[in-house]
């Protein structure tokens, strides 16, 4: 079964869609808070390949919520419809293994 990260932020809408989504379904997650300091001890933030895509010099995941597959994969934009700002259901069920 995957494991998997989510990186959110206060006050999200997106963020606050995809863990009402989640709620009740089968998914083994956890929610990191990327500007809460003590989630900055989880070994992601020092992940080369997330920093290279989601970090620049002045700051670190602005997109969000960054869906983290096994702290190898990465998801963002998949899911979202953007125009009706909803979840894609069969994308979202893909990523999750649902």
């Amino acid at each position: 079964m995957a494991k998997f990260k989510i990186i959110t932020k206060k006050d999200c809408f997106f963020c606050e869609k995809l863990e009402k989504w989640l709620a009740g379904k089968d998914v083994d997650y956890k929610i990191l808070d990327y500007q809460d300091p003590k989630d900055f001890d989880d070994p992601l933030m020092k992940n080369p390949t997330f920093n290279s895509l989601f970090c620049d010099m002045s700051a670190c995941v602005e997109g969000i919520p960054i869906i983290v597959k096994n702290d190898k994969d990465f998801f963002y934009s998949e899911i979202w419809d953007l125009v009706n700002n909803e979840i894609v259901e069969e994308k979202a069920r893909e990523i999750f293994e649902l």
